[in-house]
C-alpha cells in the first residue's frame, strides 16, 4: 500500500495574484473544483493505478451540516480517498502511486497555473511545482490587469473590455459558475443556503465598499492540529467535526448580516477546513465576527472534548489599498490573536475565540506592530499607559468586564452614535498626552457625550490594571469602532446602519 499526499502551498497568495474581486472569486471556484472534484475523479480512474479502500471508523455525513451532501468522509474512505479539504488531498493506493502522482501534477499545472504544490508518497518528497521564467516576447502586449502574461483574451466587466492573460480569463470565466450557482467549491455551495445567492454580487472591491471603507477578515482555528488525535480515522473525524461547526456558524452569520434585497455587503473568498477569508463593507465586519463566534460557541455549549475557537484578524482600510497588502496585515493580526489565545485564558479558565483588528485611514497600510509600539505605549514606571486592549476575546466573559471583549465594545459603540463626535475624538487625542489632560477633557464633556459614554460602560477614562500594572483605557477602541461606519462618507450620505442589517 502506498499513500499519496498533495499539499497546496501559499494558496491565499495565489488567490490574490489577480487583484480583482471577480477574479478572486473565480480562482477559489477553480481551486475548489480541482481539489474536491477533479483530483478525486482522477484517483478513481482505474488502469495505471488502483485505490486502496479504508473502512475503519471514518465519520459519515453530519445531518446538521449545511453541506452534508458534499462531505461524507466515510464514503470517500471506502474508495481510498482520505482527504480532499483544507488545501490537502490524500489517497491510498494498492498500486500505481507514482503514476497517479505524475498525472496529478500535470492536472494541477494545467488547471491551476501558478499555484505551488508539493506531492509526497509515503512521506517522501516526490514532486514539487516550480516557478517558470516567462519566455514571452516583450513586443507583445502584457495583461492589462496584472502586467504578467500576454494579453491573449478580451473579457467583459461592466463597461470595461480589458485584454488579459489566459490565466485571468480562466479565473474570470470561473466566476460565472459562481454567479450561476454551478460552482462546487465550499464557499459557493454554502452560499446557496443563504441570502447571498439571491443578492446582487459586487463586481469589484470599490463596488463592494461603495462610499465607505473595506474590511478583510481572516479567521483560523486555534490549536486544531493538537486536538485532532492520532490515527487516520480519528484525525478525519476531528477535522470533519471542526469544518462542519465552522460552516454552520458561517451560514448563520451570513444570514444575520445580509439584507433581504439589494447588493451583498460581504463576499466569502475562501473556506477551508477551519479557516475563512472574507471581504465585507467595513461597518459590518466586527459585528459579523461577533455573530460568527457567538454561533460557534452556542453550537458547542454542551460538547465535551476539544472546543473549536478562532483566531481572527480584521483590517479596515480604503479599497484602493492593494488587496495583497490587506491580506498580509490581516494575517499578522490573526497571528496576534492566536498568540494571545495561547498565552491567556479568560477569567473562567476557558478557551475563547480572540480577535485583533486595525483601522487605517491613510493611503498605505503600515506594519501594525510598529504603529502600536510607537503610538499605543506612553509614559513609564507608575505612569505607564496602554491605549488599547487589543487583541481581545470576541465574546463577553460572564466573569469579566464587558468592554474587555469585542462583543461589549460593539454594543457600547452603538450607544455613541448620537454623541458629539468632535468631543469624543478630542478626548481620544488626549490619551497620548497624559492622564491629567485626559481626565480634564473627560470632566469637561458635554452632558450628551458623558451620558453616552456612561451608557456604553465608561465611568472614568483610566483604570489601573490588576497587581499594580499599567493604566488601561477602553476609550480608543470604543470610539474607533463607533467611527468605522462613517469612514469615507460625506455628511449627505445615508447612515450605513440604515443600509445594512448589522445583526
Amino acid at each position: 500500500m502506498r499513500r499519496v499526499h498533495i499539499e497546496f502551498q501559499r494558496v491565499q497568495t495565489w488567490l490574490f495574484a489577480v487583484p480583482r474581486l471577480r477574479a478572486m472569486v473565480g480562482a477559489n471556484a477553480l481551486l475548489g473544483r480541482t481539489l474536491r472534484v477533479d483530483l478525486p475523479e482522477l484517483a478513481r480512474k482505474t488502469g495505471q493505478w488502483k485505490l486502496k479502500p479504508d473502512n475503519e471508523g471514518y465519520p459519515s455525513a453530519d445531518p446538521d451540516d449545511p453541506l452534508k451532501e458534499h462531505d461524507n468522509p466515510e464514503a470517500d474512505a471506502r474508495d481510498g480517498i482520505l482527504s480532499r479539504d483544507g488545501g490537502h488531498f490524500e489517497a491510498r493506493f494498492v498500486s500505481g502511486a507514482e503514476a497517479f502522482a505524475d498525472a496529478a501534477g500535470q492536472l494541477l499545472r494545467r488547471e491551476l497555473p501558478g499555484l505551488r504544490f508539493r506531492i509526497r508518497i509515503d512521506n517522501n518528497e516526490y514532486q514539487q511545482s516550480h516557478v517558470h521564467l516567462s519566455t514571452e516576447l516583450p513586443v507583445l502586449s502584457p495583461c492589462e490587469w496584472t502586467g504578467r502574461g500576454l494579453a491573449s483574451a478580451e473579457i467583459k466587466q461592466g463597461g470595461e473590455r480589458p485584454s488579459v492573460s489566459l490565466d485571468v480569463e480562466r479565473r474570470h470565466e470561473s466566476a460565472r459558475l459562481v454567479e450561476n450557482g454551478n460552482a462546487v467549491d465550499l464557499v459557493s455551495l454554502l452560499s446557496k443556503g443563504t441570502r447571498l445567492h439571491e443578492l446582487n454580487r459586487p463586481q469589484d472591491l470599490d463596488d463592494l465598499a461603495g462610499s465607505g471603507y473595506l474590511a478583510l477578515i481572516h479567521a483560523d482555528g486555534n490549536g486544531v492540529g493538537s486536538g485532532a488525535g492520532k490515527g487516520d480515522s480519528k484525525r478525519a473525524a476531528s477535522f470533519h467535526r471542526n469544518r462542519v461547526l465552522l460552516r454552520r456558524a458561517l451560514q448563520k452569520a451570513i444570514i444575520m448580516h445580509c439584507p433581504g434585497s439589494g447588493q451583498a455587503p460581504l463576499i466569502p473568498l475562501m473556506l477551508g477546513g477551519d479557516d475563512l477569508l472574507l471581504v465585507a463593507r467595513a461597518e459590518i465586519a466586527l459585528p459579523f465576527v461577533v455573530t460568527l463566534c457567538a454561533e460557534l460557541e452556542a453550537l458547542q455549549k454542551n460538547s465535551a472534548g476539544f472546543k473549536l475557537t478562532l483566531g481572527v484578524g480584521v483590517v479596515v482600510a480604503k479599497h484602493t489599498i492593494p488587496i495583497h497588502r490587506l491580506h498580509e496585515v490581516a494575517g499578522q493580526l490573526a497571528s496576534s490573536a492566536k498568540r494571545r489565545f495561547r498565552g491567556f485564558k479568560n477569567a473562567a479558565g476557558e478557551e475563547r475565540s480572540v480577535v485583533d483588528w486595525a483601522v487605517y485611514t491613510t493611503a498605505w497600510v503600515d506594519d501594525p506592530e510598529e504603529i502600536r509600539r510607537r503610538d499605543w505605549i506612553r509614559g513609564k514606571g507608575q505612569d505607564l499607559r496602554v491605549l488599547s486592549q487589543r487583541p481581545v476575546d470576541v465574546l463577553v466573559d460572564v466573569l469579566g468586564d464587558r468592554l474587555s471583549s469585542l462583543q461589549g465594545l460593539v454594543e457600547g459603540a452603538k450607544k455613541l452614535q448620537a454623541a458629539p463626535r468632535s468631543q469624543l475624538r478630542y478626548l481620544v487625542d488626549q490619551l497620548a498626552r497624559g492622564r491629567s489632560l485626559t481626565e480634564l477633557a473627560f470632566a469637561e464633556l458635554a452632558k450628551e457625550a458623558r451620558a453616552a459614554l456612561e451608557e456604553a460602560g465608561v465611568k472614568a477614562p483610566w483604570r489601573r490594571a490588576s497587581n499594580g500594572g499599567p493604566w488601561l483605557t477602553e476609550l480608543l477602541d470604543l470610539v474607533e469602532i463607533s467611527e468605522i461606519a462613517r469612514l469615507g462618507r460625506s455628511a449627505e450620505d445615508p447612515h450605513p446602519a440604515k443600509e445594512a442589517a448589522l445583526g
